[in-house]
């Protein structure tokens, strides 16, 4: 290991890179796996499938990962990763049926669900209780515009290319990765940075491990977090794999489908700043969790209907909710220093059940009720999610009322 990657902020500084060129390429592939299966022939059902067969995978996996990434190299894992999601482009690239799409999109989820936990795990090793909210924001700033650069350059460039010439810039990229992510002994754990000695007060309390009500505290909202961000990713992948669809159908070209996209996680980068610096106004309370995902219902229901200056609004409603609900599910994740890789696992898993059930709920819809089916599924779901966390608080709060005034 070299003396840059023995310094945590370097290691930092590294990590942050890789995610933003991991979601690049992840979502200029992603960008270019719908136009393709559309060009194959693919119906509204067989695009809810290929998000499924994905998004079903990585959830099947992402929880094993997330455990393996407290007894293994966190980041030996997230290199092999990158190896099999680049086998799934080749993949992608010589698929001459939907059915042959099929078969490689399980591959590319269950090798990415051995990437998040591994590298948000490895985060919080480098960081202080102190610095730990700071660093997971910069890391969530990094993939969400990264996410963002993806689509935005996917749709470009499949205006202008084939979705084959995408996967192979996406898997250069992915190859990159490899290398740019730091380096680590097996089985290394960092321990949590510590104030030097005549450090400030301040500081000094603040990187200690939070007390055990917060804990407690921090329990209960975790499980609030992990499904509203479950269903807010649901209706991401449903916009992934669906709106392609909606938008050949306007006429409109790929570039429209990557300028939407992009502007919506833009936005979410944009939102992780604030919410960063806004951090004592939501912690633990419920209306900034519920407002925004009821927003991002009444967006989706009204996606089908939207275009031009609605639809840039639309853009920025959904990268606000996704940040939010995102936010908050790996913060409540990954407070305190036990079971980090478990609890990161866990937050993963939420985004992949999500990921791939409202898409795939929003496909069979889709043949009985036509195009704009999806939306209303998913617009659905969130707010079924909404009911499902406030019974949850209140059955936690009916075995334990330890909720603070300020809560809601």
């Amino acid at each position: 290991m070299s003396d840059s990657d023995a310094r945590p902020q370097s290691a930092l500084r590294r990590l942050f890179a890789a995610a933003f060129c991991t979601d690049c390429a992840l979502y200029l592939v992603n960008s270019a796996v719908p136009f393709k299966a559309l060009r194959l022939g693919a119906d509204p059902l067989a695009l809810g499938l290929l998000a499924a067969a994905t998004t079903g995978a990585y959830a099947l996996f992402v929880n094993v990962s997330g455990r393996a990434s407290d007894r293994f190299s966190r980041l030996t894992l997230a290199r092999l990763s990158c190896m099999g999601v680049i086998v799934a482009c080749i993949g992608f690239t010589l698929a001459d049926k939907v059915s042959r799409l099929l078969v490689f999109a399980p591959v590319a989820g269950a090798s990415l669900a051995f990437f998040w936990p591994c590298t948000q795990a490895s985060v919080a090793d480098r960081s202080s209780q102190h610095t730990l909210e700071r660093n997971l924001s910069r890391f969530n700033m990094s993939w969400s515009s990264g996410k963002g650069l993806g689509f935005l350059c996917g749709g470009a460039l499949l205006a202008a290319f084939s979705p084959e010439a995408v996967f192979t810039v996406g898997s250069a990229m992915l190859f990159v990765i490899f290398f740019l992510l730091p380096y680590e002994p097996k089985n290394q754990r960092l321990a949590a940075p510590e104030p030097e000695p005549g450090a400030d007060t301040t500081a000094a309390l603040a990187s200690r491990p939070p007390d055990a009500e917060t804990l407690r505290q921090a329990a209960r909202f975790r499980r609030l977090a992990w499904l509203a961000n479950g269903a807010a990713y649901g209706v991401a992948s449903t916009l992934t794999y669906h709106y392609p669809r909606l938008v050949q159908q306007h006429g409109w070209s790929s570039r429209t489908f990557g300028l939407f996209m992009g502007g919506m996680y833009f936005t979410q980068t944009l939102a992780f700043v604030i919410l960063m610096r806004s951090a004592r106004t939501w912690r633990f309370r419920r209306a900034p969790l519920y407002l925004p995902q009821l927003l991002l219902a009444a967006g989706i229901l009204a996606l089908p209907l939207s275009s031009g200056l609605r639809l840039g609004v639309t853009a920025v409603v959904f990268g606000f909710a996704l940040s939010t609900c995102y936010a908050a599910s790996i913060y409540y994740s990954l407070m305190g220093h036990a079971e980090r890789g478990k609890n990161a696992g866990v937050h993963e898993l939420l985004i992949g059940i999500g990921s791939m059930t409202v898409p795939l709920l929003g496909g069979i819809a889709a043949r009985r009720w036509g195009v704009a089916a999806p939306y209303g599924v998913a617009a659905g779901i969130v707010v079924l999610a909404v009911v499902a966390q406030e019974i949850t608080l209140r059955i936690s709060a009916f075995r334990r009322p330890v909720i603070a005034a300020g809560e809601g």
